[in-house]
């Protein structure tokens, strides 16, 4: 269970807005349900509804016209339309506005962890285990600041500054300089493809690289290093790895949160 209020701050890193809260910022979060028009399965008192299948204003105003939801979460930037106002206070559910480019399963695993109170953060090593089998390479997960937070099994035959990446937790600041002039970062900040960088540096060599992301937010980097340039369904791996990545460091900064709440109430 958590309130409304810390909800809101923990996806506001996700490009989310209060756009309406009835009730105020008190209200009491018990559960997470999905909307799904198919299934027509309703969401009960105290859950925070995530609003899939409302393409279009008048279908969310019905939505939430007619939940008995606490919160409903929908795609979209505000201002709010009037109409889903006009909603809102007819069945008291407060409404967040999540950027679009936020996938809902983004959404729903951060809301779980926060509102259910779970603190499984996700096996990284795991996954960059799985990467490394799909993609053929070794692989390192890194932070924004390319500090290491998970590495694969394969390390054996690396180069030595993937040795030295690994021992020293964190990329040479040589290695970083050299990546840096080539443009990596560059590319990581704006773009979901992976990129190539061949060997920069006799101690650097080859990588594929793309970037971890939740919505328009860096969270981080997948690093494999690689004999060569990889081919298409190599590189959607790596892609797909990447997003499962996001999943885990969100899944932790929700838990993160959640622990740190006791001392941000004292």
């Amino acid at each position: 269970m958590v309130a409304l209020d810390r909800l809101v701050d923990v996806l506001g890193s996700l490009g989310t807005h209060l756009a309406c809260a009835p009730r105020g910022r008190d209200v009491e979060l018990r559960g997470v349900a999905l909307h799904d028009p198919a299934e027509n399965t309703p969401a009960t008192a105290g859950d925070v509804l995530l609003g899939l299948g409302t393409p279009s204003v008048a279908a969310a105003a019905r939505l939430v016209s007619s939940t008995v939801a606490s919160a409903v979460v929908l795609h979209g930037k505000p201002p709010l339309d009037e109409r889903v106002v006009v909603a809102a206070r007819k069945s008291g559910a407060a409404v967040l506005l999540v950027d679009p480019s936020v996938p809902w399963s983004q959404l729903a695993n951060v809301t779980q962890t926060l509102v259910n109170g779970g603190t499984r953060t996700g096996d990284l090593f795991g996954l960059a285990d799985v990467i490394a089998g799909v993609v053929g390479g070794p692989v390192t997960i890194e932070d924004q600041q390319s500090r290491v937070l998970a590495y694969s099994y394969r390390q054996e035959d690396v180069d030595p500054v993937r040795v030295q990446t690994i021992l020293g937790r964190r990329v040479p600041e040589e290695a970083r300089r050299a990546l840096d002039e080539f443009g990596v970062f560059t590319h990581l900040a704006s773009s979901d493809e992976p990129i190539f960088v061949p060997k920069l540096t006799p101690q650097l060599g080859n990588r594929l690289v793309a970037a971890v992301r939740a919505g328009r937010e860096l969270l981080g980097s997948v690093w494999v290093e690689v004999t060569g340039p990889v081919d298409a369904a190599r590189s959607a791996a790596l892609v797909d790895g990447a997003r499962t990545a996001a999943l885990h460091l969100l899944r932790s900064r929700a838990s993160t949160d959640l622990e740190r709440q006791p001392n941000a109430d004292l």
